[in-house]
């Protein structure tokens, strides 16, 4: 069974996951865990509530990452919990096993993103093409701009291609003037 934040002690290894532009996982320790307290929800600057609020037990638990020290309101049932405040979001547990678990979880998301993308991608090519065709049915501006711009295209190929014979033919005129 997994240990809850309340019943940690100073020293004791924490596990966190960084969520940012990059995944990055680190090793940390509790410095303090508090004592358990009610936590009331915040409301809107001078809005009544419309339903009751519930009321959250929780403990303030410091703990220490990357050399810098950190403190959250956590729920006294978790063993794992969200937070923002090294800077990205992050996820910090008392045992290795949940960073497993939210990691494996990350790279299902991940590829099930990837799956989607590659499916959707020849979707929004073909799209942008029949918009294209589209506009330039509709709009005389934009025809007369894409026939320029083929045409521009044409050069650059026709003249890639003529260098390309150059190239050849200074490569075989200077072949010819080796000695044998």
């Amino acid at each position: 069974m997994n240990v809850l934040f309340k019943d940690m002690t100073p020293g004791q290894s924490v596990y966190a996951l960084m969520k940012g532009e990059e995944l990055k996982y680190c090793e940390g320790s509790i410095v303090s865990v508090g004592q358990q307290r009610i936590e009331m929800p915040q409301s809107a600057a001078g809005q009544m509530p419309m339903q009751v609020p519930s009321f959250k037990n929780v403990v303030d638990v410091t703990y220490s990452l990357d050399g810098k020290n950190y403190t959250d309101a956590v729920d006294v049932t978790a063993s794992v919990f969200p937070t923002d405040k090294p800077g990205m979001l992050s996820m910090v547990a008392t045992d290795k096993d949940a960073v497993v678990r939210e990691l494996q979880a990350t790279l299902r998301t991940s590829e099930n993103y990837l799956k989607e993308a590659e499916r959707e991608v020849p979707k929004q090519k073909k799209r942008v093409e029949d918009c294209k065709v589209l506009i330039a049915q509709l709009d005389t501006n934009y025809k007369e701009r894409q026939q320029t711009e083929e045409r521009f295209a044409k050069l650059e190929e026709a003249q890639r291609q003529q260098d390309g014979k150059l190239d050849k033919i200074l490569a075989l005129l200077k072949d010819g003037n080796k000695p044998v």
